[in-house]
């Protein structure tokens, strides 16, 4: 499993109360989840069925490496920071195939059923963390 991790890090390194915040500068017709944040202490985001199970898959698995958050880790870069600078095409192959870079080698998870049937749910969930729309923790669902 760690080497898994490694392998999933290396492939990557590629106001008051009530207020209803909007995700920041994300172009909110294309983004693939939905984020809904009330301004607080802390604050509470609840997210949509698909980015919710895109939260609880990564820290099932992709956690590992990528540190709870994906904020990255000493040996798995940031998820966060990476999807800007990767497009969903090169994550959608690099979460399938695999990728070997200068720090390990993230596995390939085409061949793992816990994973390869949520990958646009995983995708939703850490674009969510990368835009800014989603700060870290546990969201909540959507009713």
């Amino acid at each position: 499993m760690f080497a898994t991790l490694l392998t999933v890090a290396a492939t990557l390194a590629l106001a008051d109360g009530m207020e209803t915040d909007s995700p920041p500068a994300a172009d909110s017709a294309a983004a693939p989840y939905t984020v809904e944040c009330t301004a607080g202490s802390p604050t509470v985001c609840q997210v949509d069925k698909q980015t919710y199970i895109g939260w609880r898959t990564y820290h099932a698995t992709c956690h590992v490496c990528h540190a709870q958050d994906a904020v990255g880790s000493t040996f798995a870069p940031s998820l966060v920071e990476r999807l800007q600078a990767i497009d969903e095409a090169r994550f959608m192959d690099v979460l399938a195939n695999g990728y070997t870079g200068q720090i390990g080698v993230m596995p390939g998870w085409k061949d793992n059923p816990n994973v390869n049937k949520k990958y646009n749910e995983i995708y939703g969930y850490l674009k969510a963390r990368s835009d800014g729309a989603l700060p870290p923790g546990r969201p909540k669902k959507l009713p």
